[in-house]
């Protein structure tokens, strides 16, 4: 689903166009006046279910999950124009990435859904109407409810999917995997193939096994298939391949000793030969740099591996009680670096800056570019005094400093730092805008400090 948001519009405004408003609106009602009493219920029988407990037995997810819902409910039956449908939408796809972010069993949120359609529907059946209005009540809110649930799935499996790029991404990262040798090994088994094909014809031998079952085939079905899952380049090579074997290899057999017909087959299969080495080389360009998984700039971890380290780092909180801390730092002033030394001396900076950063911290630690002049660091096993600790640490090295700038100029810079340590909540997003905001408190305090999360 390309678009999401066009394709709940339309949905939704069919809905509209096949309830009468009046209906609609009673429905509303029905569902304002019970919103926060459905919102109770959901959480008191949620809480029961082992495999929703992680997710919900968090001080914060307690005090925000109920006016959530009550909201969340609302907003979905609220619907009466194209501007509260995509605010609608919109809600739905957040709460699916939330939901994928932190992990959530998707049977979990259709659990929840179904909840309060059986809710819903046993208030439908307590008004004192005839069948037939119980029938177009209860179909309406089933719709409404059935779509909701459709656009936060969408937006889950969307999130989900890169989540499980970004995590593959990220072991062949830590296995080590060295791609450029990777892509010659192949573009060598490749030639070696052609070669032998071609050597074998000029002494009069037939066409070996196809292509498919060589050591590239091999390759190409059982590795290249899973670590560039997704890439347009597969289609592009696997199309190559089948032509080989199927049309070009069956067409050299037959040839015998036709010398025009084996020419013409042979530049033919020179031509797919030559098209599976480009489409090879541009999969492995475009992935090489993923592989390597390296800001180009600082040569720290790029942050599109945030999602895969934090989740484990909360997976490994939640089992075994170790407790990890964020620290989210900034370079104070970095704008006037730029103006005053231009975009090259801000780089070169931010270069000096990563390097201190990255060697001030154990190896089990990871040390991340997170946009711009912002780094994150994540110290395991460091409750939130002791990454405090290492934070101001940090801090008093760059500060001590005299950095390089071009033409052999240099200058002290600062930074400012926020800290939050782990406090069971699920959604590392959370974690990390704790950070933000007391970050946010050290740069409004005066800058060149570190202060820790409330």
């Amino acid at each position: 689903m390309t678009d999401p948001l066009g394709y709940g519009q339309r949905q939704w405004l069919q809905i509209l166009n096949d309830y009468d408003p009046a209906l609609r609106r009673r429905v509303r009602e029905l569902v304002l006046a019970h919103s926060e009493r459905m919102a109770d219920e959901f959480y008191q029988y949620m809480i029961t279910q082992p495999e929703a407990r992680e997710f919900l037995d968090h001080d914060q997810v307690n005090l925000r999950l109920k006016a959530s819902m009550q909201h969340w409910l609302e907003q979905s039956f609220a619907i009466d124009d194209e501007a509260a449908i995509a605010l609608t939408i919109e809600r739905q796809l957040e709460v699916g990435r939330v939901h994928a972010r932190i992990n959530l069993p998707i049977n979990l949120v259709s659990m929840g859904a179904r909840l309060h359609k059986k809710r819903l529907m046993a208030l439908v059946f307590g008004l004192e109407e005839e069948p037939g209005y119980w029938q177009a009540a209860c179909g309406y809110l089933q719709e409404v409810m059935d779509l909701s649930l459709e656009l936060m799935s969408l937006a889950y499996v969307s999130k989900s999917e890169r989540k499980s790029r970004a995590a593959e991404a990220y072991r062949l990262h830590t296995l080590g995997l060295n791609m450029p040798v990777e892509r010659e090994r192949q573009r060598a088994a490749l030639l070696d193939w052609s070669q032998e094909l071609i050597f074998g014809l000029h002494r009069g031998d037939r066409p070996p096994g196809g292509i498919i079952r060589s050591e590239f085939g091999l390759w190409f079905q059982h590795k290249a298939a899973s670590v560039f899952e997704g890439a347009p380049e597969l289609g592009q090579i696997e199309q190559a391949l089948q032509q080989i074997d199927l049309v070009i290899l069956p067409e050299l057999r037959a040839a015998g000793s036709d010398t025009e017909r084996l020419a013409r087959q042979m530049a033919a299969l020179q031509q797919e030969v030559k098209a599976v080495s480009y489409f090879l080389a541009t999969l492995f360009d475009r992935y090489i740099e993923l592989e390597h998984g390296r800001d180009t700039l600082t040569r720290l971890l790029d942050r599109r591996f945030l999602p895969a380290v934090l989740n484990r780092e909360v997976r490994l909180a939640k089992r075994g009680g170790a407790a990890f801390s964020v620290i989210l730092f900034d370079v104070d002033h970095f704008k006037q670096i730029n103006d005053s030394h231009g975009h090259e001396g801000g780089d070169l900076v931010l270069q000096q800056i990563a390097n201190l950063v990255a060697g001030a911290v154990r190896s089990s630690d990871f040390t991340f570019r997170y946009g711009g002049e912002e780094l994150l660091v994540v110290l395991v096993e460091a409750e939130p005094a002791k990454a405090l600790e290492i934070a101001e640490k940090i801090r008093e090295k760059v500060a001590a400093n005299r950095l390089q700038l071009p033409e052999g100029k240099t200058m002290q810079v600062t930074l400012s730092g926020g800290v939050a340590g782990f406090d069971g909540h699920p959604d590392y997003e959370y974690l990390i805008g704790r950070a933000d905001k007391a970050l946010y408190r050290a740069k409004h305090q005066g800058r060149n400090r570190c202060l820790l999360a409330d």
